[in-house]
């Protein structure tokens, strides 16, 4: 990942007020990965699973890097040294949120963080000046070094605030405090990370917790069961089950494209309405906007329809997506192709068998599956369908 620091002055000017002994006189962005390092840019080596990047310190020196950070005592002339290089990201992006006037739109949920924040980002670029998550980069790495890459005249900043083990959530929002918040849902994702799923909506959960005190948290009561007691800032509850709030998204159309996400464009337009967006301006956004590739695209072949829902499954997302081939009128016959959806640790098999019982109750008549876990999905289809696994 690389960004590009976009006021370079004040960047400079907060390095050298953090970094005495190693000032820099310019800047061009910030990367942790030596392949793409540029001229003038300051290099933040991580250790992974596979790799090292300490072992590319000097590569990266000769390929025109500023200075690079080290956890190895290097005693290189343009190396800053620390216990932490993940800490030292974080003390930059913290002063980076004191000099930003953006004021932060946390989104986080186990399905449709990435489409969210994109139709968010897509309404309020309208009227105000607005920045967002490269793709996915939701991580205690990727969601500060994307926050580095914002302007600080931004009005706002939409980010995915992702968390695949306990208290990820709390600690991105001590790194980026976030302003307005919203959780689009939870479920069993990356549970094998979790001891339960208690403490999978905990972490979620927190995201509200950690919300700014002036700001909102914007609060699904068809998803999120929360007290108003437990968070420290204003609240906006609204529900789509029932007649709550309905009166402020009567006047939003959802286009047909659209439709299968309709919980999600109506939060959009609930966020959007309060940051005074006006419905026009909401409806032609929503109108013109595009799903990210792999989220439910629909690809018109011959005289076929498939729908790309192939983007990193797990039980809700498959729920969703059986649910809404379900729901799809057509003459033709509905095909569903599923792989294995991974990182549920110990529920794997039991949640894979319950996708046999929603396939049984639809009206989906040939199932495809593919994979070592999606077996027990196809050995407890009705004999009714035709399913077939390979």
């Amino acid at each position: 990942m690389r960004i590009n620091i976009k006021n370079k002055k004040a960047f400079i000017n907060l390095f050298n007020r953090l970094y005495k002994n190693k000032k820099i006189n310019t800047i061009n962005g910030l990367t942790i990965d030596s392949r793409k390092i540029k001229e003038g840019d300051i290099y933040f080596p991580i250790k992974g699973i596979n790799f090292d990047g300490h072992d590319f310190i000097s590569t990266s020196l000769k390929a025109g890097a500023l200075v690079s950070f080290s956890e190895s005592n290097n005693r290189k002339k343009k190396v800053i040294n620390t216990k932490s290089i993940k800490n030292e990201i974080y003390k930059l992006c913290k002063e980076w949120q004191k000099l930003s006037k953006s004021k932060v739109v946390g989104i986080t949920g186990s399905n449709g963080k990435t489409t969210l924040k994109n139709l968010i980002y897509n309404i309020l670029q309208n009227k105000y000046n607005c920045s967002r998550t490269f793709g996915n980069y939701n991580s205690t790495i990727g969601l500060p070094l994307t926050f580095l890459s914002t302007s600080l005249n931004d009005d706002y900043c939409i980010l995915e605030y992702g968390a695949s083990k306990p208290n990820e959530i709390k600690k991105l929002c001590e790194i980026v405090k976030p302003y307005y918040t919203f959780i689009t849902n939870i479920s069993n994702a990356h549970i094998e990370n979790y001891n339960s799923f208690n403490e999978i909506y905990n972490t979620k959960v927190d995201i509200y917790r950690n919300t700014h005190t002036n700001g909102i948290a914007f609060i699904n009561n068809d998803h999120i069961a929360i007290n108003k007691n437990e968070i420290n800032c204003n609240s906006i509850f609204f529900s789509f089950n029932k007649k709550l709030n309905s009166t402020t998204i009567k006047d939003i159309k959802i286009p047909n494209h659209l439709f299968h996400l309709k919980d999600l464009v109506r939060s959009a337009a609930i966020i959007s309405k309060t940051l005074k967006i006006p419905t026009n301006i909401i409806n032609d956004s929503i109108k013109s906007f595009n799903i990210p590739d792999g989220r439910g695209n629909i690809i018109k072949y011959k005289n076929y329809r498939i729908i790309n829902d192939s983007y990193n499954s797990n039980p809700k997302s498959m729920e969703l997506a059986i649910d809404r081939l379900d729901n799809i009128h057509t003459k033709g016959k509905k095909i569903i192709i599923i792989g294995d959806m991974l990182e549920l640790g110990k529920k794997e098999l039991i949640e894979h068998k319950k996708l046999s019982n929603l396939i049984n109750k639809s009206n989906i008549d040939i199932i495809l599956t593919f994979g070592t876990l999606t077996k027990h999905t196809n050995k407890n289809i009705n004999g009714s369908k035709y399913s077939k696994h390979f």
